[in-house]
This record gives structure tokens, C-alpha cells and sequence, in this order.
């Protein structure tokens, strides 16, 4: 291959000149909702679709902003027992049945079980609305008579308007079927789209009560690998922007952690980057981990879902199985394209053309 040709299209429409065989190697913007799409349109054009899998730590996630500037949601996204709700009124089941067709692992945003630092604990998730809104009692956020919706204290709609940046349309599908079971709790959800810039920048600033993303980028840690993603670190983090801009700044901007748990995942993390062996470094994962189990600061909704992968079929040494992330792995990157080439068509040779 003597040049790299990447042409720029809206994310939306992506899927659709793939299938129409304008792209020799696709899989960003190409959810695995559209995998029976791109099957269908794989003969005509010449594509092979791929199945790899994925190594994060949950497909999406909810991420309550706990630097909200609402003083009301900041109070209540900073409350274990409010964010263990919201997580516990989720039927992971059924999305899974609904959107994967049962394909993906149900769960909390941790580690998979590929990484030596899983335990099966960190990843239960259960579906449990009684227990949801029992918690939801204990914090006196009550029904009106007649009403379906619970209150806020200061008597508004307990209503959670969550952002996102409108790249993954199955968030939007997923976004649905929670909702259905937060109103049996008496949780109001909206959805609101933004550009990822705006979308950013809302969160940094303290305006998003909650948002969907990602969640941990690398779920296939060793001992070695540093946890910093799961602790205060950076500014990017979307549970606590304004905690990891005061630690990456070294305290010019943003706010002091105030947080106790929160607290002793930064002193967690200096322990990893001080620690003498493997076995101190396990022993440190271990508690971040069961930190981050116990706090759901992230509630992760599914992992491990396939990502269609679409070569056509002149190119070559594109592995049939593979894990589609970029860290681990620079999405393609760790299986070095530079080594790919094209031969001739397998379609036109079978037809003698």
C-alpha cells in the first residue's frame, strides 16, 4: 500500500457509504446495531464483516457530575446511596436482550475478566426496584400524592437531564429503556444532545447534572498498568471534571477533592506509583477496585459488545478475530497496517472476472 487515503464524512452517514463499498477498512461510527445491515450489503460490495471484541469497561455509562454547580444535584449526585439507586432501577437484562441480543456482559464499568485484576464482585450490577426505591425513600425523596415523580428537597421534579454527544445513536435506544424503569422508581430522565466540544465544555463547567460516555477505556489492566483512570487524575474524567482540573493543575484551577472515598483513591494511586513489587501493586488495584464497586462514581450499564469490523475483500492481513480499542491496542495500530495489502478481488476471482 503506497498511500493512506481518509475521506471525512458526517458520523451519521458513515455506515451507509460503507455498505455502499466506499471504504476498504471501516469500524468507527459502525455500532454493532448495524451489524445485520452491513451483512446484507456485504456480498454485493465485496466486504467482509468482522466480529472483534472490545475492551472497555462498559459499553456506556451513566456519570453523575459530582462538581455539578447545582447545589441541590450536587448534594444528591455525591450521595452513595442515590447513585447505588440509580444503578440498582437499571434492567441490564433486558438492553442486553433488546439491543445486543443477549451477546454482551451485563454489569458495572470494571475491569473484564480478561485483566489478572478481576474479581467477579466488582462487575455485579443487579436489577432490584425495591430496593432502589427504598434507598430513594431513605433520602426523603418523596411522591406528592398523585404524582408518579418523586422531589428534589427544594420541591423540584426529581428529573435527570442526561447529556450526550450524539456520536452513538444506540445510546439514545439504551437512554429509552432506562428510562421505562427509572419511572417505576420515580426518576424523571430527559435526553439532551450536544456537539462534543459543548458537550465537554458543560461538564468542565459544572452544568451537566449527569452524562453518558464510555466507560473505563482500558479494562485489561496487569498490576503494572497505572489506575490513575479510575482516581482523580485530569480534567476529562466526567464524574468529577473539576477534582482532576485541581489535580492536574496542582491546585490553580478547579476545586480540592472533599470526598473521603474519593480521597483515598488519590492516595491509592500514589501508593501504586511508590509500590516495590507486583504484589503491592495487586493488593492496590484490589482496593481501588472495590472503591469504585462500592461508590458506583460510574454506572456502567454493559460491556464486552462485538464490533463490526468491515474489510473489504481485496485487503489483506487484516485478522478475522481481534480486539477493536485503543488503549490497549491504538485500534488498529497493534496489528500493524503497515503489513496489510491488497490483492485481488476474492468475489471477482470466484466469478472468473
Amino acid at each position: 500500500i503506497d498511500r493512506v487515503s481518509v475521506a471525512i464524512a458526517e458520523g451519521k452517514l458513515i455506515p451507509l457509504k460503507t455498505s455502499a463499498g466506499d471504504s476498504d477498512l471501516q469500524a468507527r461510527n459502525i455500532a454493532f446495531n448495524l451489524y445485520t445491515f452491513l451483512r446484507q450489503a456485504s456480498t454485493k460490495h465485496g466486504l467482509d464483516v468482522r466480529l472483534w471484541n472490545t475492551a472497555k469497561g462498559a459499553q456506556m455509562a451513566l456519570y453523575p457530575n459530582l462538581n455539578v454547580d447545582d447545589p441541590e444535584w450536587r448534594k444528591l449526585n455525591r450521595e452513595p446511596r442515590f447513585r447505588r439507586a440509580l444503578s440498582l432501577a437499571i434492567d441490564r437484562h433486558e438492553i442486553n436482550q433488546v439491543i445486543y441480543f443477549g451477546l454482551a456482559t451485563e454489569g458495572a464499568n470494571t475491569v473484564l475478566p480478561a485483566s489478572p485484576l478481576y474479581a467477579r464482585r466488582f462487575r455485579d450490577a443487579p436489577f432490584d426496584l425495591a430496593a432502589a426505591n427504598r434507598l430513594l425513600d431513605e433520602l426523603g425523596l418523596a411522591r406528592r400524592p398523585g404524582e408518579w415523580v418523586r422531589r428534589l428537597p427544594d420541591g423540584r421534579p426529581l428529573a435527570i437531564t442526561v447529556e450526550t454527544a450524539g456520536e452513538d445513536i444506540e445510546q439514545l435506544d439504551v437512554l429509552q429503556l432506562i428510562k421505562d424503569t427509572w419511572r417505576e422508581a420515580g426518576i424523571g430522565l430527559y435526553e439532551k444532545t450536544w456537539q462534543r466540544d459543548a458537550f465537554r465544555n458543560r461538564i468542565f463547567a459544572g452544568q451537566t447534572v449527569m452524562s453518558v460516555w464510555f466507560g473505563l477505556e482500558n479494562a485489561l489492566p496487569g498490576p503494572r498498568t497505572s489506575p490513575e483512570e479510575l482516581t482523580p487524575t485530569t480534567q476529562t474524567q466526567l464524574q468529577w471534571p473539576k477534582w482532576g482540573q485541581y489535580i492536574e493543575t496542582g491546585g490553580r484551577s478547579g476545586e480540592a477533592v472533599d470526598d473521603g472515598p474519593a480521597l483515598e483513591l488519590m492516595k491509592l494511586n500514589d501508593s501504586w506509583r511508590l509500590a516495590a513489587d507486583d504484589a503491592e501493586r495487586i493488593r492496590v488495584w484490589t482496593r481501588i477496585l472495590e472503591i469504585t464497586a462500592e461508590q458506583n462514581y460510574t454506572i456502567g450499564i454493559l460491556a464486552d459488545v462485538p464490533q463490526p469490523v468491515v474489510v473489504s475483500d481485496r485487503l489483506r492481513n487484516v485478522p478475522k478475530i481481534g480486539v477493536y480499542n485503543w488503549d490497549p491496542g491504538s485500534f488498529f495500530g497493534v496489528y500493524r497496517p503497515d503489513s496489510f495489502w491488497f490483492g485481488e478481488s476474492r468475489r471477482a476471482a470466484a466469478s472468473g472476472g
